[in-house]
C-alpha cells in the first residue's frame, strides 16, 4: 500500500528547458572568457560534488574560476560575480515557476488521497534557496535537499532520511523522477516502487534525460495519480 510519493525536482516537478538556460556556458559568456577555457573548470567533478553537498558555495566556485581565467582585478571579479549569481538566481526561481500545467492538480489530487509528499533533490545552494523560497513548497510535507543534507541521490541515507522524516517504510512509497543520478535505480534497491516521469523530455532536442525501460514510463503528471490510486 502507498503511503507517500517521493519526487525529483529538476526534470520531474518542473524544467530547466521550459525557460532560458542559465549554465556554464552562459556565465562564461557574461564574463567574457572562452567557453572552452570556462567550462572544464565549471564541472571540475570533485568540485560539482562538494557544491552538490553544500560544501562550496556558487559564489567560492566563481572565485576560483575566475583568476585561472586571467580575470585578476578584484573590483572587476567581485562585479562578475555579483551579476553571474543573482542571473543564476533569477534563473532559478524562473525554473521552478517553469510548471507543467498539471503539477499542482496532481499534487492537489495525491493529497486528496492521504499520500505524504516529499522532494528528494540533488541541488547546489542556489537552488535550495530557490526551492524553499517557491509558495508552492508547502504542499510537501519534507524537502530533502543534498546541500544541506551533505548526502546525494544514488546514497540511499538521503532516502533513509526522507522516510524517517514521513514516517514510513520503504514499501509504502513510491519514487517519480526523470532517472538522473541512478535515482530510480536506488529508490527500487530499498524496496520502493520506481517510475519515470516522461512529460518534461517530450520535444526537447538533446534533452539530457533518456527513456529507462526497466521502470515504469508516465507521459503525464497526473499518471501519477491514476498509479497511486491502483495502490492504495
Amino acid at each position: 500500500m502507498i503511503r507517500a510519493v517521493l519526487f525529483d525536482m529538476y526534470e520531474t516537478l518542473c524544467s530547466h528547458y521550459r525557460c532560458p538556460l542559465y549554465f556554464g556556458a552562459q556565465m562564461a559568456d557574461d564574463c567574457g572568457i572562452a567557453r572552452e577555457i570556462f567550462l572544464p573548470l565549471w564541472r571540475d567533478g570533485d568540485r560539482e560534488n562538494a557544491r552538490t553537498l553544500g560544501q562550496l558555495s556558487l559564489e567560492a566556485q566563481l572565485e576560483y574560476i575566475l583568476p585561472r581565467c586571467g580575470i585578476t582585478d578584484e573590483g572587476h571579479m567581485t562585479g562578475l560575480i555579483r551579476r553571474v549569481c543573482q542571473k543564476r538566481s533569477q534563473s532559478k526561481a524562473q525554473c521552478i515557476r517553469s510548471l507543467h500545467p498539471d503539477i499542482l492538480p496532481m499534487l492537489s489530487a495525491l493529497k486528496a488521497q492521504g499520500m505524504k509528499l516529499a522532494v528528494v533533490s540533488n541541488c547546489y545552494t542556489e537552488e535550495a534557496q530557490a526551492i524553499r523560497a517557491w509558495p508552492e513548497s508547502n504542499r510537501f510535507d519534507t524537502l530533502m535537499l543534498s546541500c544541506e543534507q551533505g548526502v546525494k541521490k544514488p546514497d540511499p541515507e538521503i532516502y533513509r532520511r526522507c522516510m524517517s522524516q514521513l514516517g514510513v517504510m520503504a514499501q509504502e512509497c513510491l519514487f517519480i523522477g526523470d532517472g538522473g543520478s541512478s535515482e530510480l535505480e536506488a529508490a527500487r534497491s530499498l524496496g520502493m516502487e520506481a517510475m519515470q516521469a516522461l512529460w518534461y523530455m517530450r520535444g526537447v532536442e538533446d534533452h539530457p534525460s533518456q527513456r529507462k525501460n526497466d521502470f515504469p514510463g508516465l507521459d503525464e503528471p497526473m499518471d501519477v495519480v491514476v498509479a497511486v490510486g491502483r495502490k492504495v
